[in-house]
């Protein structure tokens, strides 16, 4: 029996020395000679590599050399047989000759097997002790590896992400929801008359012996109206001088007749104290409600049938930019912007693999931290300026109806079109409102401003107006 466990024993050991004399390993190093810190590249080889555990390439294990990079590994197939082949970078600060140590492969019986060493030769630049110093040699610029490259851009496109989730929310809750307009949109002057009137109406102030309530709040009503609705400082001004811009702008007689009236009437119930009757409280009230209907800015059956009258009408009456677009416009760039910022940073870290970095670049590597920091915080601050500028811009457009002419007010100056100088009006692709002069020179009145359908309609009565007394005088 002990015979017969010695033989398998030997056996046993026969077979395992057999499998490592069958296994190869080798090495190879190119070039062998260099300049002292040039590159070369290390090769290790095992043929019958199943099992094989390759040596660890690290600056403790190849004595005075040092390791750079670790290649791509390759495997040749031929047969039954295979042989692994893995590549290295390694470099040599120490002149003279370097002798590159033996390296160590394990079996998977952990046998070991040992490669050959080499010889290379270090050499050191020539110095000529008699001539000047040179300057050191430039800084070799080298991309960057594929693992910091994929690293930095996951950091990106995280933050892209991030924007993209921002306008998201945006679209879905924030514009929906108008968080950001900071006022409501004002009704037109008639609107807000109109529901003064059926109000005092309702609230039967004479019936209860409030007269003097009762001719306050429908004078106050109709100043109110023709200041918002012509410009007259009727709130500030006595019945006299509101009568006397009340004449120059040429409304209907009955109009003008009414107005008069109904100031008169309140001034006796304010000032001399007097009851008026039931008739003079009834005949306040209409008069009131025929002035703004008679007179109201938009959608009035009327205005068509009172043409002649169409620029007294729209005299001095200014529109800007809704605060609802300006801010819905400041956030889209905000958003836009913040995008443009992390898409041309993906770009710049995809750039480093295939460029040799510079050192914006080389700050990625180096300092990544500080890299993505001042590269956010610059792009914030462009951005921020950049939607600054179109804010600016917005809030600086006006469109102004004056008494014979159209006013368009922007960044690129102030334009005056006398209403007879309007050649076409029409809606463009983008639905703003195109307006050609005789010149045939464009100006173009943003969809984004206030009333933006009652600027349409004004100018397209006003060009219908200006037509219509062209044909008569021919």
């Amino acid at each position: 029996m002990r015979k017969m466990k010695k033989s398998a024993v030997l056996l046993l050991y026969s077979l395992l020395v057999f499998e490592a004399y069958t296994q190869e390993v080798s090495s190879y190093l190119t070039p062998n000679q260099i300049m002292i810190g040039d590159h070369m590249e290390l090769t290790l080889r095992a043929k019958n590599a199943k099992g094989i555990t390759f040596p660890t390439i690290s600056d403790s294990s190849m004595g005075n050399f040092r390791f750079v990079e670790e290649l791509k590994t390759d495997t040749l197939y031929s047969g039954n047989d295979f042989t692994i082949s893995k590549k290295y970078i390694i470099t040599c600060f120490e002149d003279s000759l370097q002798t590159f140590p033996q390296l160590t492969f394990f079996t998977q019986t952990f046998l070991p097997i040992q490669s050959q060493s080499h010889k290379v030769t270090v050499v050191s630049p020539n110095v000529d002790s008699a001539k000047d110093i040179r300057p050191i040699k430039k800084i070799i610029l080298v991309p960057l590896s594929r693992s910091e490259i994929a690293s930095y851009l996951f950091v990106s496109l995280i933050l892209l992400g991030l924007v993209l989730g921002l306008y998201l929310v945006y679209i879905r809750w924030i514009r929906k929801e108008k968080l950001f307009d900071t006022e409501k949109k004002a009704d037109p002057p008639h609107v807000t008359a109109l529901s003064s009137l059926k109000l005092i109406e309702n609230e039967q102030l004479w019936q209860k012996g409030n007269h003097k309530e009762y001719y306050d709040r429908i004078s106050d009503t109709i100043r109110l109206y023709l200041e918002r609705r012509f410009g007259i400082k009727a709130l500030e001004q006595t019945t006299h001088l509101i009568l006397d811009s009340v004449f120059k702008l040429e409304l209907p007689s009955d109009t003008t007749e009414h107005i008069q009236g109904l100031l008169e009437l309140a001034d006796l119930a304010k000032f001399a104290k007097q009851s008026p009757d039931q008739e003079s409280n009834d005949r306040i009230l209409k008069h009131a409600y025929n002035i703004v209907q008679s007179t109201q800015m938009s959608y009035d059956a009327n205005k068509k049938a009172n043409a002649k009258m169409v620029r007294k009408f729209y005299g001095q009456n200014k529109y800007a930019f809704k605060k609802e677009a300006i801010n819905q416009d400041s956030i889209r760039s905000m958003v836009f912007g913040l995008m443009a910022i992390m898409l041309l940073l993906s770009a710049t870290i995809i750039s480093a693999y295939y460029i040799p970095v510079s050192y914006l670049l080389g700050l990625i590597a180096d300092k990544p931290l500080v890299f993505f920091v001042w590269f956010i915080m610059i792009g914030i601050l462009l951005t921020v300026i950049i939607t600054s500028l179109i804010r600016g811009s917005m809030s600086e457009m006006l469109v102004i109806f004056d008494y014979n002419s159209i006013i368009i007010r922007n960044r690129k100056g102030q334009f005056i079109i006398p209403f007879e100088h309007i050649k076409t009006a029409n809606i463009n692709k983008k639905e703003d409102f195109d307006l050609t002069d005789i010149a045939d020179k464009k100006h173009t009145i943003s969809k984004k401003i206030e009333y933006f359908d009652e600027v349409k309609e004004r100018i397209w009565d006003i060009i219908d107006i200006e037509q219509n007394s062209s044909t008569k005088q021919q």
